[in-house]
């Protein structure tokens, strides 16, 4: 019997590599001579930092910071003082085999941190933080794309697929010397700062991305140390930047992702010798990963009309990336205060991680969790520091079978209620990947069996009873002939049969 079986890799996105590398902090932190004694803890903070990686054969590693920071109160129990350092860290992941063109994601977060003075001028510092690799590449499955030859028939499937394609990032640095305010007093000392980089606009265009964006500023400082008066003060800092991206043309999709590695933000006089300037120097990276669509025929199903026919299947699933899509939305939390109440809100803050996705019903959900932070007076004027964990759903008008996502808190803000509560609100910025997933059961070889050819017929019809909800496939298989044969002798126009029916089965 004279056929031929024509196979094909079909692009698939596989995970190649998906752990992490926990990290532990125990350290001793003895405060510089500049800074007041320690008269109480208020905050620890510890902010992993992946700054850069470098992928050598099978082995991958990753560079970067992590900063702890210390917010205190000050000997007088008056003013909010913060101290920081920083150190390095190296993490290496050893992956099973070298990947070509891999989409590399390395992130880092933080498991817990815990501090205590043990002296007015000694810190005992104890915590750990994770740092995730996740590669994926394009791989492939060897299947059964078409099968040659007058007396075979196939059925098969058309497979829409998503590969990364290329990646590029680019670490680049947003500078500026900012005013506080004419209505803002003099700055005596920083307490702490915020720098968030907003994406607003991004063009693809042959071999570039060119990127737009805002990188929002939050600052709280010292007024006056001898009282502990504090001041927010908030900017806006607009950049652009040009990224090479080998081979990206209008057909890829592509997803940026802003990250902040170091914020250098200190006080400075100006002209008139007056502490009303604040000197910026953070260093944000651009990252632009580049999707490719494709698509391709597999059958899943194939027989002969002349000899029965051994098939070899297998699973086969693919990941069609629908779209990229980035909007704000905004959570609502109520916050309970403390039975005495508070007379001001110095500083709130909050941080937020997406925990689950989910796609149900012609709608996309994020479950997320969120820790609000705040830095507040009580009536007697006494600072104290507060902390509430939240969960939130948000929902999208997204049709797909599945999504991914992440999100960054881009600004918080609150008001009283009354009946001693608070109302948090929080704006995030929510970046979803959404996409179709496709299934089947692929054909990967197929033999005849030469030995068994099926007995000629003398008779040119035959007639079949079927039974409603039967494949015309399925007949037309059993009975040795095409499926187009039973159609066109009976008229039908749909594979599956809507009710009982004798058909008139053509014979080969």
């Amino acid at each position: 019997m004279d056929f031929k079986v024509i196979s094909k890799a079909i692009a698939v996105c596989e995970s190649v590599f998906d752990d992490f590398d926990e990290r532990p902090v125990d350290c001793d932190f003895v405060l510089p001579d500049y800074c007041p004694d320690i008269a109480a803890v208020l905050k620890c903070t510890l902010e992993p930092v992946v700054q850069s990686k470098q992928l050598s054969g099978d082995r991958i590693s990753a560079d970067g910071l992590y900063f702890v920071r210390i917010l205190y109160l000050d000997e007088e129990r008056k003013c909010i003082r913060s101290v920081e350092f920083n150190k390095p860290f190296t993490s290496t992941f050893i992956l099973k085999s070298s990947v070509i063109n891999p989409c590399i994601r390395l992130t880092a977060r933080t498991d817990y941190v815990n501090c205590r003075a043990t002296s007015p001028r000694s810190l005992d510092i104890h915590g750990a933080f994770s740092v995730k690799l996740q590669v994926t590449a394009e791989g492939g499955n060897e299947v059964v794309t078409s099968v040659r030859g007058d007396d075979i028939y196939t059925r098969g499937s058309t497979m829409s697929y998503t590969v990364p394609a290329a990646y590029a990032e680019k670490p680049f640095t947003v500078s500026e010397v900012l005013e506080l305010g004419s209505g803002k007093p003099e700055a005596e000392t920083l307490i702490r700062s915020e720098a968030v980089p907003v994406l607003e606009d991004c063009k693809m265009m042959a071999n570039k991305a060119i990127i737009k964006g805002t990188l929002r500023l939050r600052n709280l400082y010292v007024s006056d140390l001898s009282s502990g008066a504090a001041e927010q003060v908030q900017h806006e800092i607009p950049f652009s930047q040009i990224i090479d991206v080998e081979g990206l043309n209008d057909e890829w999709t592509c997803d940026v992702e802003l990250d902040c590695l170091a914020v250098d933000i200190h006080i400075s006089v100006n002209q008139n010798g007056e502490s009303r300037l604040l000197s910026v120097n953070v260093k944000l990276c651009a990252r632009v990963q580049c999707y490719k669509n494709g698509a391709s025929e597999v059958v899943t199903d194939a027989y002969s009309v002349r000899c029965p026919v051994s098939l070899e299947s297998k699973p086969l699933q693919t990941e069609h990336l629908l779209d990229v899509t980035r909007s704000t939305c905004v959570v609502k939390q109520m916050l309970d205060l403390p039975p005495d109440g508070i007379a001001s809100v110095i500083d709130l803050w909050c941080e937020a991680v997406p925990v689950a996705d989910r796609c149900e019903n012609d709608k996309a959900y994020l479950d997320g969790r969120m820790l609000i932070c705040m830095l507040a007076r009580d009536t007697a004027g006494t600072v104290a520091y507060y902390e509430r964990t939240g969960d939130f759903t948000l929902d999208f008008d997204e049709c797909c079978d599945k999504m991914t996502s992440r999100l960054t808190v881009t600004d918080v803000g609150c008001s009283m209620t009354g009946g001693n509560q608070m109302e948090i609100r929080v704006e995030l910025c929510v970046v979803r990947c959404c996409y179709a997933v496709q299934s089947c059961q692929a054909v990967c070889s197929m033999t005849a069996d030469e030995n068994g050819v099926f007995p000629d017929t003398n008779t040119a019809l035959k007639i079949y009873y079927a039974r409603r909800g039967e494949s015309l496939w399925e007949i037309a298989k059993g009975c040795h002939t095409s499926m187009e044969a039973v159609m066109e002798e009976n008229g039908l126009t749909a594979d599956v049969l809507n009710e009982d029916a004798m058909l008139l089965v053509p014979l080969c």
